[in-house]
């Protein structure tokens, strides 16, 4: 999956890195990589964003961590001088403007334009949003709706309504899409 990723990244010939330093389970520091591009297909042209890789890292200091974040991109086959995009969450070691990952990265490849990432921006908004009783109850009954629809005789029964809404609509609706368990709100599900 990684090659035939990397092979569209080539046919598309720029692309962005989205990286993060997460902890899994076992306690391992790892950088998780995903990749943005634009997939030129027989259909068009899409925007893409793929997992790449996990990268166990050892020195959380931002020079090694941007050390390691260039040498995987190099070892996967990506040339770093197509390189025109960056995102990270603010954490400092990722996001300094002197000192930081994505300053390492732009000063050798200037081109490479930082963003703060929009994913993790929304995780901070819904976690601070979920501080205010009603939206953290809105959130609990939003994950009670979903639970309630995971049986099999519910799931149909929406399924089938589902299609017939998409009939009368002409709106693409096809299923209930799944409650994130281990992102943004869940941390402030209680009821309040």
């Amino acid at each position: 999956m990684q090659s035939l990723i990397v092979k569209k990244i080539e046919k598309s010939r720029f692309y962005s890195v989205l990286a993060d330093v997460t902890t899994d389970i076992s306690r391992i520091e790892q950088f998780s990589l995903c990749i943005r591009y634009v997939d030129k297909d027989e259909d068009g042209m899409k925007l893409r964003e793929d997992y790449l890789t996990f990268v166990p890292v050892h020195d959380l200091a931002w020079a090694a961590l941007a050390g390691t974040l260039k040498e995987t991109l190099v070892s996967l086959g990506l040339n770093l001088n197509n390189l025109r995009g960056q995102g990270h969450d603010g954490a400092s070691a990722m996001t300094g403007s002197f000192r930081g990952v994505q300053s390492i990265i732009r000063e050798e490849y200037p081109r490479t334009i930082y963003t703060h990432c929009a994913s993790h921006c929304l995780n901070l908004c819904l976690s601070d949003a979920s501080k205010v009783t009603s939206i953290r109850n809105a959130f609990g009954t939003i994950n009670e709706v979903c639970r309630f629809l995971r049986s099999a005789k519910r799931s149909n029964i929406l399924k089938n309504r589902l299609k017939v809404l998409k009939e009368e609509s002409n709106k693409n609706v096809s299923s209930l899409i799944k409650y994130c368990e281990t992102r943004w709100v869940e941390s402030g599900k209680e009821s309040g």
